[in-house]
């Protein structure tokens, strides 16, 4: 019997340039994708700070008749530490918070409050120290899938048009 010759063991250049090809197809679909559930997982992440947030400012009402002047005023009595603000930059690392001032009539400052996150684009499009609206005031979640587009005076992040989504994440109360 003749004994067949063994084959060269190994792969092919085009069996390597398809296995290649095949995974930068994967790479070119995954990565968006791994990308956009990031970006909802922080946003996610945002509301859960903040619901805890509130949650502090609410107690701290209830203890002292008016809102805190700022956040800092909630450690450690209302809440342990503040959390970061998963979207925050190196000068606001932190949530922003803001309570509206004494107007004529009101014989307190204080009666309600905002707290803001830059959102997936990083950029402060509710300006700090800008003018808010306080006539406008949403109780609740603004910006994401589930919350106020527009309140306070202001556009919020659209989770429709994308990570690039011009518009900040907030939560206003009482």
């Amino acid at each position: 019997m003749r004994k067949l010759s063994k084959k060269n063991e190994g792969f092919t250049l085009i069996e390597l340039l398809i296995v290649v090809a095949i995974i930068g197809i994967i790479a070119v679909i995954a990565i968006p994708n791994f990308l956009g559930a990031r970006t909802k997982a922080r946003v996610t992440r945002v509301f859960a700070d903040m619901h805890a947030i509130a949650d502090a400012i609410e107690s701290y009402s209830g203890d002292n008749i008016s809102y805190p002047a700022d956040l800092d005023a909630l450690t450690p009595d209302y809440i342990t530490n503040l959390p970061k603000d998963p979207f925050g930059t190196a000068e606001v690392p932190g949530y922003r918070y803001y309570t509206n001032p004494a107007v004529a009539g009101e014989e307190i400052a204080g009666t309600a409050w905002l707290l803001i996150s830059n959102g997936p684009d990083t950029d402060e499009d509710v300006p700090t120290g800008g003018t808010i609206d306080w006539t406008a005031r949403v109780a609740g979640q603004l910006g994401g899938s589930e919350g106020a587009s527009s309140g306070y005076g202001f556009d919020w992040y659209d989770p429709a048009a994308g990570a690039t989504s011009n518009g900040d994440l907030g939560r206003g109360g009482p």
